[in-house]
């Protein structure tokens, strides 16, 4: 009974796992590691059925969690994540999706009493003296069959790029899981010294900074301009948060790094002024493996010119490594969700009240001007809720083209997002009621995945490029006292956001924004797909090779 329990176990992991694959090669070699990993377990269990079962609910569980980060990330599951996000924030992530978390708990708790089951009532084989040397012959095999991965073939598959490695893992999951292992390390773009020369990078400013205005910057997570979306054209499609007014310095279409979470790819990216995926599919790990050997970054521009730079961040600050991260991006203070009483159902309100609280301490100095960066939580997913508990007008469908569950997900992201908005203006009433010259800046760090639905989502004629539809969200600078509006390209890099906004609150620059600076002008914006790519070679060689703007 436990042998045949165990074998149907693993038949049918062994189905899901290949059933993913597309590759008649990644297949064979899955089922030979597979069947290693069978004979290893079941040798030295000494059990044949629970060696079985064990294997199984490992290759079980690299298929569960690999589909449940597609179904609800759309990102594949890479091998770093096993190092960097088995923690207890990421459970209470989980917790929270009601589609996730029974799904997680009753594979795994099921699993262990099956296991313990199955261990209790299977006798041990008979050939326990040979144990050692059956599981030196499954180590080998195990072995043999990881030389014969087919990394090389996969590598040409999907060269070396992110966005090429994330595309073939939809198709391929377990396969680039394990390829994910050796390939997840930081890579520097190509760059010469001959290159650096072709154009004129500037150097540092000698200026002093004549005026120095406090700069409070919002990343306002999961937040678009919803007229984006062709299906969304009720009044509480339409907020005054994406127009602008007097106060308005600069505002646009942002262009972002990722979709539908990893967030912070888009704190790297505005607070160091590089896209994450310059350094290749290692980049995702932006906080660990980036963050400490940032040489250049907003926060430490602006400490040389004087300035106090506070963090406050609706999570716990162990969470993907916040608050070392923020320490090496130049932070001289953090304050986490635990510190501030913020839980996963605190509004955005609650964020600008603690905020609030604390601001006359802060600002005790009228000498000392502030860089604070605030991180909201409310628009974060999960939206597929019932509509009825929602107050009105946003207790019934808004969509009349779209399905039910669609309409569920757009009406609670609308919901929050004129929540947020409200808080959102009151903080700039605040701020500019306080006497002090201030800029307020704040942008959509990514777009919502609704679960993958928003994918789904046809674009309106906001969109003036479809094809980068689902990288676009929104960036907005006000100020006071008011002044001039800035040219801004139509498009802008989130790398760029950082560099205009010095430019708008007057400010010096270093030799490293001031190239940041000269590669948006010269790239309308763009950073990647600059269509100057001369100039973008140029700008990368004078980066990391004279500026080393990536350390060891």
């Amino acid at each position: 009974m436990a042998t045949a329990l165990g074998t149907a176990a693993f038949a049918e992991a062994l189905r899901r796992l290949l059933g993913a694959e597309t590759g008649a090669d990644e297949r064979m070699h899955l089922a030979l590691l597979a069947g290693a990993l069978a004979w290893l377990l079941v040798t030295l269990s000494g059990r044949r059925g629970f060696g079985l079962f064990a294997s199984a609910g490992l290759i079980g569980a690299l298929w569960l969690a690999s589909t449940l980060k597609r179904q609800y990330l759309h990102q594949p599951l890479l091998g770093p994540d096993l190092r960097y996000f088995l923690s207890s924030s990421t459970a209470d992530v989980i917790a929270h999706y009601p589609g996730m978390w029974p799904k997680v708990l009753g594979a795994v708790v099921g699993g262990f009493v099956v296991a313990a089951w199955l261990w209790w009532i299977e006798r041990p084989a008979g050939w326990r003296g040979r144990r050692l040397a059956h599981a030196a012959w499954s180590l080998l095999a195990a072995f043999l069959v990881a030389a014969a991965w087919p990394g090389a073939s996969l590598g040409a598959k999907v060269g070396t790029g992110t966005w090429a490695f994330i595309e073939h893992a939809t198709a391929n999951p377990a396969t680039t899981f394990l390829d994910s292992i050796s390939r997840m390390r930081v890579s520097l773009p190509p760059h010469s010294a001959t290159a650096a020369s072709r154009f004129d990078w500037g150097e540092a400013s000698a200026a002093q900074a004549e005026h120095r205005p406090d700069i409070v910057v919002v990343l306002e997570e999961s937040t678009l301009d919803p007229r984006q979306w062709a299906a969304c054209a009720a009044p509480q499609c339409s907020l005054p948060l994406f127009d602008g007014d007097a106060s308005t310095r600069a505002r646009g279409d942002l262009l972002v790094h990722t979709w539908g979470g990893a967030t912070w790819t888009s704190e790297f990216a505005f607070l160091a002024a590089l896209p994450h995926p310059l350094f290749g599919p290692a980049g995702i790990y932006a906080p660990y493996n980036l963050a400490p050997r940032v040489r250049y970054s907003l926060p430490r521009q602006l400490k040389a010119l004087g300035y106090r730079s506070i963090a406050f961040y609706p999570m716990e600050g162990g969470f993907v490594r916040a608050a070392e991260a923020y320490a090496d991006y130049g932070f001289d203070e953090f304050h986490d969700a635990a510190e501030l009483g913020l839980g996963w159902e605190s509004s955005d309100g609650d964020l600008v009240a603690r905020f609030q609280e604390r601001y006359p301490q802060l600002a005790g100095d009228p000498g000392q001007p502030l860089f604070i960066m605030l991180l909201t939580m409310r628009q974060h997913g999960p939206h597929d809720l019932p509509l009825d508990a929602l107050p009105a007008p946003f207790d019934r469908p808004l969509l009349p083209g779209e399905d039910e569950r669609t309409n569920r997900n757009v009406g609670h992201y609308l919901h929050r997002l004129h929540e947020s908005a409200a808080a959102l203006e009151r903080l700039r009433a605040f701020l500019f009621a306080s006497g002090r010259p201030t800029l307020l800046a704040h942008f959509g760090d990514h777009r919502p995945s609704f679960d993958g639905l928003e994918r789904g989502l046809a674009s309106s004629a906001r969109v003036r490029e479809p094809a980068l539809a689902r990288q676009l969200t929104y960036y907005r600078i006000d100020s006071t006292p008011a002044g001039e509006r800035e040219t801004v390209p139509d498009r802008l890099d989130l790398a760029f956001l950082a560099g205009l906004i010095i430019d708008i609150a007057g400010l010096p620059k270093d030799a490293f924004f001031e190239a940041n600076t000269r590669l948006r002008e010269r790239c309308n914006g763009r950073f990647m797909d600059c269509p100057q790519p001369e100039a973008l070679e140029s700008w990368m060689a004078h980066a990391f090779g004279r500026l080393d703007a990536l350390g060891p």
